[in-house]
């Protein structure tokens, strides 16, 4: 059995490769039966095996799909941002593609099969696919700033800027909720939803802008 994801809209779900089909330029194709209806050709980027990965075989900017813990039929595509270590209980950090953190074990995700070269290629284009271009250059380095519980700052929430305050710390993730309507959710310590990481990001943006057009010039 294998996951499968639908490139409309991006909806994994299970299916079995019913055959593999070598296209004139030497590139395969996976034609996948769902478990439910219907069948679909697709690369291999869009099929995750369904086996436990080997620990040996991660690295962070792995591709992967992840069983979500409120939901064992739902999975989503994501990006491995930390290994396990004593600094984060042994888990692994995930950004979604939505640029939703989340700390999971080994067996709650599968590894995609033939991920791109440039896993940057396979993120919906926006601020979380600039903020994982600039995680990777920051790696094994990157920005984090301090917290302590009930401190208050801002955050980036339904499109704005807005007051909020720590409610929890959990390594490289702070638990949050919004003043406004008393919302809580889970946050990078290095987010560019929060306030001082979005300057921070969009000064080096800024600075990486004007040094590729002074190398054009």
């Amino acid at each position: 059995m294998m996951f499968l994801a639908r490139k409309k809209h991006m909806k994994w779900q299970r299916g079995k490769i019913v055959e593999i089909i070598t296209k004139e330029d030497g590139r395969l194709k996976y034609k996948v039966s769902f478990e439910e209806k219907g069948k679909i050709l697709v690369s291999g980027c869009h099929i995750a095996f369904d086996t436990t990965p080997k620990v040996e075989h991660l690295f962070v900017g792995t591709w992967v799909v992840v069983q979500c813990q409120d939901n064992k039929f739902r999975f989503r595509p994501g990006v491995l941002a930390e290994l396990p270590s004593r600094k984060n209980h042994f888990r692994f950090l995930v950004f979604m593609d939505d640029h939703t953190p989340v700390y999971v074990g080994l067996p709650f995700f599968h590894l995609v099969c033939r991920p791109l070269e440039n896993m940057l290629d396979d993120i919906p284009g926006g601020l979380h696919k600039h903020f994982m271009e600039q995680y990777m250059k920051d790696w094994p380095y990157p920005h984090l700033t301090k917290y302590r519980v009930g401190q208050s700052l801002n955050a980036e929430y339904l499109g704005e800027q807005q007051s909020c305050e720590v409610q929890a710390i959990d390594c490289s993730l702070i638990q949050v909720v919004f003043q406004a309507d008393h919302h809580r959710e889970w946050i990078y310590r290095g987010s560019i939803r929060l306030e001082h990481a979005q300057a921070r990001f969009l000064e080096l943006s800024v600075r990486t802008e004007a040094m590729n057009e002074s190398d054009s010039d």
